[in-house]
């Protein structure tokens, strides 16, 4: 018996020095990337794609590339799936050490360790490519978790928020440098989930700084559990009740510039302002055109007086999205869409509706595209942020319109 394990073994083991001898042309991602790039005409007369040189990192290798002239990056991009279709096209071994530990020694030990050194796993490379000059492919040798669980460990400094993993680190987004977000998304793929991690964050982060204006036109369901934060000024889940909400905000931030214009500075940095009103909607599209009019106010001039506008849909059209809110907002933050125009209203591209059916996969657009998993908070996480900052004793009557607290305005 142990002579045949012994043989089987070294079987094993030559035949996998084999394998890899065998395949190390084909399991070379550069020829892949070439022969690709040949395959789709992305080559000229005389000339396709040179590489200059190779960088393994972490977990992906970036291979950079001398383009022919007459070429341009947007033809590699447009491409870009049969590269990573091509350069998924064959299993690889894997072995898996640690199942020696529990074969049956009682059973059909030649067969268990065959299946040990023959297992295969599907390849699951993914690909990003840029240009600065140079041709760049990077190569990373897994694609995204489908869930990353939130964790203390992603909080930041200030006003940035964790955004989600990129093949490559973790993203993040400074409400300082662009202050206003659009959030979209078809229902069950993340885009509330997203909200209240964000709400979240900014309380665990700011507690003392972050102004709240919660809009949930979906009945209250979705953020609720925010509304009696002492962080909290309104909450409103009506037209009506938002309709108050936002007069009060806009009066607010029109008393704020004037301030400011009194003392000659244009932010409120230079104003010493410490606090940021957050005015999240979530399911902007059903907002009417008196709402639509101050919302678009927010995005115009919000930023200099410290209002930070989350304008969420799940019904993103040029109707839903107006063009004016849109212009003043680059952030984008786009889950998975049914058709392409939908994805073109936020994006102003198609790729939304590509995206795969997975919670929390997302297209992070700021000046450019990234595919991220955004983390997942649970309920048992957001009550244990909140909690330390509920305040019931709030001064809600038939006349406040679920404003829990009043405009106080001051000198800044």
């Amino acid at each position: 018996m142990l002579y045949e394990i012994l043989t089987t073994s070294s079987m094993g083991a030559i035949a996998l020095s084999t394998y890899f001898l065998q395949n190390k042309k084909s399991s070379n991602d550069h020829e892949k990337i070439k022969m690709i790039a040949n395959a789709a005409g992305l080559k000229t007369k005389d000339e396709s794609i040179r590489i200059r040189r190779r960088n393994r990192n972490k977990n992906h290798t970036e291979y950079v590339y001398q383009m022919p002239l007459g070429l341009s990056y947007k033809q590699f991009e447009a491409e870009k799936d049969a590269f990573v279709d091509g350069l998924n096209n064959k299993s690889t071994l894997d072995i898996q050490w640690s199942k020696f530990k529990y074969m049956d020694w009682k059973g059909d030990i030649v067969k268990q360790i065959r299946n040990i050194l023959t297992h295969r796993k599907r390849l699951d490379k993914n690909l990003e490519i840029e240009y600065d000059g140079m041709l760049k492919f990077r190569v990373y040798d897994e694609g995204l978790k489908k869930k990353y669980q939130y964790n203390d460990d992603i909080l930041q400094k200030g006003w940035t928020v964790p955004i989600g993993y990129s093949f490559k680190e973790l993203l993040t987004h400074d409400f300082e440098k662009r202050p206003h977000m659009i959030i979209a998304g078809t229902t069950g793929f993340g885009k509330s989930e997203y909200i209240k991690l964000l709400i979240s964050t900014l309380i665990k982060q700011q507690p003392n700084n972050v102004r709240l204006h919660l809009i949930d036109l979906k009945g209250g369901s979705e953020l609720g559990v925010f509304k009696d934060l002492d962080q909290t000024v309104s909450f409103g889940r009506t037209i009506k009740e938002t309709k108050e909400i936002l007069k009060d905000a806009q009066a607010d931030m029109e008393h704020k510039s004037n301030l400011q214009f009194k003392r000659g500075v244009n932010n409120v940095n230079k104003a010493g302002q410490k606090e940021r009103h957050f005015v999240i909607i979530d399911e902007a599209a059903t907002l009417d055109k008196d709402c639509k009019e101050i919302v678009t106010d927010i995005a115009r001039r919000g930023r200099s007086a410290g209002y930070r506008l989350i304008y969420a849909t799940q019904y993103p059209t040029n109707e839903t999205l107006p063009s004016q809110v849109r212009a003043n907002i680059g952030v984008r933050l786009c889950y998975r869409l049914e058709t392409n125009a939908q994805s073109r209203a936020v994006l102003d591209e198609g790729g939304a509706e590509e995206l795969p059916e997975i919670e929390g996969r997302a297209i992070f657009r700021r000046v450019k595209n990234h595919i991220v998993q955004t983390p997942l908070i649970d309920d048992r996480q957001i009550d244990d942020v909140v909690g330390p900052h509920i305040n019931i004793k709030g001064d809600v009557d038939a006349e406040s319109k679920g404003r829990r607290n009043t405009f106080k305005f001051e000198e800044i």
